[in-house]
């Protein structure tokens, strides 16, 4: 319930304040603070058996700060992997070491080269996963734990086994089955009995692979240790699941993690470029993709994350199974350069990573939104037709790819709004023309066709001339082209704002001559194609208002090149930009505003604003107020449900 009670909250803030808020490229990265506590107090429980004060004389500090910073990107790269356990084994894919190592780095900064400082190590991470509540929720990754603040034993373990693995410690998973509800704790390799478990608390560990596991408990019921165990689980049967698979799934970045210091921010840039014409083979398809980070700091690993159509547009981010996750490296001047080579159109989402270095907090670039056209064929004219190289030899399969995508984005809009976005048109592949051909000769022949009535007759097919390639690339076969495929293919970009009753939408769609033929009754067109050249920025300005819309294509200095309105009557504005074959279009700085249209009343006693639009300050503030009232009584709520549980009832209270 207690979650529950979260996502209603988070619902109802969202729903107060969304009229408020004109989403950013990106959200900021997700901010949190740990307390770690200094080896004198995780070697509390030796003092009367080793005398060990004179090694931590110099570090009786009080507890440090452990700040982390996680970038939204990486957010969204774990919640688009599966989430699914099919068998017991599956648990370790998600222990993710190199997401969370800055953690550990920092951790064993603190402990230093104390004696028994793996033993030290394992139990700062278990004092560090206690700080995080307990909530029953699915199994999570180490970085979906962190941002969400709550996680149950699954989730906390494999945080805990995560920060171990990374600090160089041998860890296991230990699932306690035989129970209900089943456990998971980590076991943590050490050669020798643990020296600061709970006293009067006998150290309990099972054996695996020949090596001695301790156990470490990472629910915060209770101020574990290395080697202590709950004793309602000493009837349960443990299930031992190793991590020998967790490097197989290496995440594209990191956390940023700071010791005392709160991270500073940082800022990563991206911007789409053309591919210099390489001398590939016919068919290499490719986009450039640079920028720059902030600090300008050399030999850093930038991310390049690429994802597909296959969900609905976010503001904040990728979307969709990521398609691929590249990476390259700064220079001396903090700018890097990559080449995104693909191979079929449609839509695709990129977004440029940093992880931080230093004391800097990593941070993501904002979101690109690339439209790739269809690639163009292969061709050569003959008399009265095309040819098409390609494979396979079947003029159904190997055609369609070439049509191209109909929709490439849908976004609503409702009503009352405002929308601006920056574009480009890149080159993005190579067009053939000019293939070299050669006239030959068919000779006469004799051909038996069915006649009408169905008898045999045999003709004379008279000799012919013929244009044909001079020579075929290899791996590919000529195919006959059907008769209209010129005016089929979805090769006109275009951007339409649709009317639908007075609710608009935004669709970027690539349509067939065909399609604009038909479009001619009901939309207006405007066809900007002359005006819009390759490799310049430009801007669409769309305001809506009632049923009246109006679209705008300017320079990016606000210069108008066209403007079109549905004033007329029509229920679709159509900007025809630019014959799509070969070439991407690059979405981005995409904002929408509502228009508040309510005027604000009128008094006698007091004046109204210079343009009496409402005061949207006075508004977000008492949403901001209602949204805290709502949240403290939930608070409340949930605090009240806590005092009421037993923290006393064995393994309830630690699971």
């Amino acid at each position: 319930m207690d979650f529950n009670y979260r996502k209603f909250g988070i619902a109802l803030i969202t729903v107060l304040l969304i009229a408020f808020i004109v989403p950013g490229t990106a959200t900021a990265n997700i901010e949190k603070t740990y307390s770690i506590p200094p080896p004198s107090k995780l070697a509390m429980h030796q003092y009367s058996i080793i005398n060990v004060q004179s090694r931590l004389s110099s570090i009786l500090h009080p507890n440090q700060k452990l700040y982390v910073s996680i970038p939204p990107s990486l957010i969204n790269y774990y919640a688009n992997l599966t989430h699914t356990i099919n068998d017991d084994s599956d648990y370790a894919q998600f222990v993710t070491p190199q997401a969370v190592a800055p953690i550990a780095e920092c951790i064993q900064k603190v402990l230093g080269s104390l004696p028994y400082s793996n033993e030290l190590f394992a139990d700062a991470v278990l004092a560090l996963v206690h700080q995080i509540q307990y909530n029953v929720t699915e199994a999570k990754y180490p970085v979906e734990t962190i941002v969400d603040d709550y996680g149950d034993c699954v989730g906390l373990s494999i945080l805990a086994a995560s920060i171990m693995e990374a600090g160089g410690l041998n860890v296991v998973l230990i699932l306690y089955t035989g129970i209900n509800p089943q456990h998971m704790n980590v076991g943590v390799y050490l050669p020798y009995t643990p020296v600061y478990h709970t006293p009067l608390m006998a150290p309990t560990s099972f054996t695996y692979n020949n090596r001695t596991y301790w156990t470490a408990e990472c629910t915060p019921a209770g101020n574990w240790k290395v080697g202590d165990q709950s004793p309602s689980l000493a009837g349960a049967r443990a299930i031992i699941i190793p991590l020998n698979s967790t490097t197989q799934s290496l995440p594209p970045a990191q956390v940023s993690a700071s010791l005392n210091t709160n991270l500073l921010p940082s800022t990563i840039t991206i911007s789409p470029g053309q591919e210099v014409a390489s001398t590939e083979a016919y068919g290499e398809r490719a986009l450039n993709i640079s920028g720059s980070i902030t600090p300008a700091i050399p030999d850093q690993t930038v991310n390049i994350y690429i994802s597909g159509n296959e969900n609905e547009y976010n503001y904040y981010g990728i979307e969709g199974g990521g398609i691929e996750n590249l990476a390259t490296v700064t220079d001396n001047n903090g700018n890097y350069n990559l080449t995104w080579n693909f191979t079929t159109s449609g839509t695709y989402y990129i977004t440029a990573s940093w992880n931080g270095a230093s004391n800097y907090a990593g941070a993501d670039s904002q979101t690109l939104q690339v439209f790739v056209g269809p690639q163009s064929y292969y061709q050569f004219e003959a008399i009265d037709y095309n040819y098409i190289f390609g494979q396979p030899s079947m003029a159904s399969l190997a055609t369609a790819p070439m049509q191209g995508i109909n929709d490439f984005l849908t976004l609503p809009l409702g009503a009352n709004v405002s929308l601006s976005y920056n574009f480009i048109v890149l080159q993005a592949g190579q067009t053939i023309s000019n293939v070299p051909t050669t006239n030959v000769t068919v000779p006469a022949s004799q051909e038996t066709v069915f006649t009408a009535n169905g008898t045999l007759r045999t003709i004379q097919v008279p000799a012919y001339n013929e244009t044909i390639p001079l020579s075929v690339p290899n791996g590919l076969v000529p195919l006959r082209l059907p008769d209209d495929f010129d005016q089929t293919l979805d090769n006109q970009f275009c951007f339409i704002l649709q009317n639908n009753a007075g609710n608009y939408s935004l669709n970027v769609r690539g349509l067939s001559d065909e399609d604009i033929a038909n479009m001619q009754a009901y939309a207006a067109i405007t066809n900007a194609t002359e005006n819009v050249k390759e490799d310049t920025w430009y801007q669409i300005t769309i305001n809506v208002t009632g049923n009246t819309g109006t679209t705008n294509l300017s320079y990016l200095n606000g210069t108008s090149i066209e403007s079109i309105s549905n004033s007329y009557g029509y229920n679709q504005t159509v900007i025809l930009i630019k014959n799509n074959e070969d070439t991407a279009i690059v979405l981005k700085n995409l904002t929408i505003q509502t228009q508040n249209t309510v005027q604000k009343p009128q008094s006698t006693n007091k004046t109204t604003s210079n343009s009496g639009k409402p005061d949207l300050a006075l508004y977000a503030i008492a949403s901001t107020l209602l949204a805290a009232i709502v949240v403290a009584v939930l608070y409340v709520k949930k605090q009240r449900k806590r005092q009421k549980q037993t923290l006393s009832s064995s393994l309830n209270a630690i699971k």
